[in-house]
Order: structure tokens, then sequence, then C-alpha cells
């Protein structure tokens, strides 16, 4: 597409052929060929744009979610973490009110706030009570371990420090490339009721969900088996059994089904990259296991790993010049109930010279 100057001098060319004068910068006709000239830049700007929300493979947002409402699909929104936070005294004469609301959160400058979901109370001559808490804010993010929520953003007196267990169940929204990936899926595999592609269809749209494998008759005629996971490779029984409802209402007669849980082909990713010079190493070595991470998010159950395609997410990390993967790391195929997983991600950098 021509920028505004090609544009603008385009037209004091056309004008200049036409009339054997040339139209100066100041002068009247100059003016409104610099405005004319900007309208249109600004015109094809708002075409192209317009063009690339036709298409699901190029729309993106609201437009994109359009055309997933026409499949019959819908953006899955993100999840908070859910987990227990544990108020501990030293000792006190009188009971400590823990009202609900109350804010802790992990300790660092990218810290995750998580506030109590229940008003409770730390009864005189005990040392700790568990309260329920859920994250701020949605997203995987939220996931942490146990011991890491240790700062009281809202202090209360009595209380001399706080402890958690895991948080869980915290999941990103779904992203337009997961969105885009799921609405091309639906036109190449046409769901009827009762193919592999309706039990997807129907387990994918259920929040929380991200890779789902069939295996039809695996426990005899009449029988499916419907493999689910979460983007931590661990789904809760109830997101288990969430799906499990959902299927049960939409299936066939005499039909059979269990969902269950994916198994994991756990992989461990070993790799070298070379880091351009005017980059942070540090930086670099951060976004390639964001890439690397990416990738097996995108995978589906049953779906080969190709070393190409993980090392194409690894290219096109800014500020990588080349990279090299371990021989351990080699294309990887799986049944239907399994899914390849990323158990340990090791990177090591070294600066270009």
């Amino acid at each position: 597409m021509k920028n505004y100057d090609e544009i603008l001098n385009s037209m004091k060319e056309e004008y200049k052929n036409l009339t054997g004068t040339d139209a100066e910068n100041a002068s009247d006709l100059g003016i409104r060929f610099a405005v004319l000239a900007g309208e249109i830049f600004s015109c094809r700007t708002e075409l192209a744009w317009l063009k690339n929300q036709m298409f699901p493979n190029t729309a993106t947002g609201e437009y994109l979610d359009l055309h997933a409402a026409e499949r019959g699909l819908s953006r899955k929104s993100g999840s908070k973490a859910e987990g227990f936070i544990t108020f501990w005294t030293n000792g006190v004469a009188y009971d400590i009110d823990i009202p609900k609301g109350t804010v802790c959160a992990t300790s660092g400058s990218n810290s995750v706030r998580y506030v109590t979901t229940e008003d409770a109370v730390l009864i005189s001559g005990r040392t700790f009570v568990p309260v329920p808490a859920e994250a701020v804010s949605e997203g995987a993010l939220s996931n942490v371990r146990s011991g890491k929520v240790t700062v009281m953003v809202t202090p209360i007196t009595g209380i001399s420090y706080i402890t958690n267990s895991p948080f869980t169940g915290g999941s990103d929204a779904e992203s337009d490339e997961q969105l885009r990936a799921r609405i091309i899926d639906s036109f190449k595999n046409i769901s009827n009721g009762t193919n592999k592609a309706f039990y997807v269809k129907s387990a994918m749209s259920v929040k929380g969900v991200t890779a789902v494998g069939v295996v039809p008759r695996n426990r005899g005629a009449g029988t499916v088996d419907v493999f689910i996971t979460d983007e931590n490779g661990n789904p809760s029984a109830e997101l288990i059994q969430t799906v499990q409802n959902t299927l049960d209402e939409l299936r066939e007669v005499n039909v059979d089904i269990q969902v269950k849980a994916l198994n994991l082909y756990y992989m461990s990713i070993y790799f070298e990259f070379t880091c351009k010079k005017g980059y942070d190493i540090d930086t670099v070595k951060s976004e390639c296991e964001t890439a690397v991470r990416e990738y097996f998010k995108g995978l589906s159950a049953g779906e080969t790993m190709y070393v190409s395609d993980l090392g194409e997410y690894v290219q096109h990390v800014e500020g990588v010049k080349n990279y090299t993967f371990s021989d351990y790391v080699t294309n990887t195929s799986v049944p239907e109930n399994y899914i390849v997983f990323p158990n340990r991600i090791v990177i090591t950098g070294v600066q270009e010279s």
C-alpha cells in the first residue's frame, strides 16, 4: 500500500504532467493536495484494516469474536486461581477477626494479589486459621506454589505472618490465536453431532479446557472416551465433571461417554542460543522460554511435536541470532489420549562476539 508521501508525490507529478507547472507546497493548490493526500491515505489504511477483519485468518479482537459466533463458538474467558491463606499468631488473649476482602500478595516486583473470600476468626488460644482466598485478577500467573504468598497488604493486628496452600485453577483468557485455531478447525472438521469433531468442539467450549483427545470404542462398541487437559496439564476433578455433564446433555442415546484427564508425555527441552549484539541476554532468554511454552500450549491431543515447528517459535524471538537444540530434543508422536508437555526447559545463552 502506498504511504502518504507516495500518494502526495503521485498527485503532484500527475498535476505537472497535465499542466506543465509545479504545485508549490506553500501554494493554495499544494496545501489542498497535502490535505487530500492525507485523507486518501487514511481511507486506504482503514480499508486495508477492514479487509483483514473480513476473514478469520486475519481478523482480531471483537471482529474475530463475530467470526467465532458464526461457527457457534465463543471466546473463553480467564479464571482466577483459588486456594487457602493461613493466618498465624504467636499467641494473643483475644479473638482476631479476619474480614472478607483481606488482601495478601506474593513478594517481589511482579507480585500477585489475593483476597480472602469469607469472614474468619482466629480464636483466642489457637495459633492459626486457614481462610479461602482467590486471586484478584484472572490469569495463569495467579497459580503459585505453597509458601509464596507472604505479604499482608491489609495488615491485621495480632497476626504475625501468613502462609498459603497452592493456588490453582487460574487461566488466561483465550487469545486471538487460540480462538482463531478453533474457528479454522471448525471449518476443517465439521461437527455432525456424532463424530470426533463434535466431541472436541463441545469439550473445548468449556472454560479452562485447552486440549481434547477423543478415542472411540476405547471400552467397546458404543463407548467414547474424551481426554481433556488445562494449560497446566493438570485438570481438576471439577473441570472433568463439568465437561462430563456438558457431553452427557449432548450425547446420543446409548452412547457411553467418559471424560478423563489427558495423559502427559513429558519432554525436557534443552537448547543454546546466540544473542545478537545490543540485546540483553537475560531478557532474550526469558522470551525464548515464553515462546517455547506458547508452542506447547498450541499443541492438540495426539499431535506430533516437530522440532522444526518449535524452532520457528524460537527463531522469531527478537534478539536471537542462532540456536541449537540438544540431540535429546526429537520429533515426538503420541496417541490421541496423550499430549506432549514440557517437563523441563533449560536454555543457555551466549552473547554474540
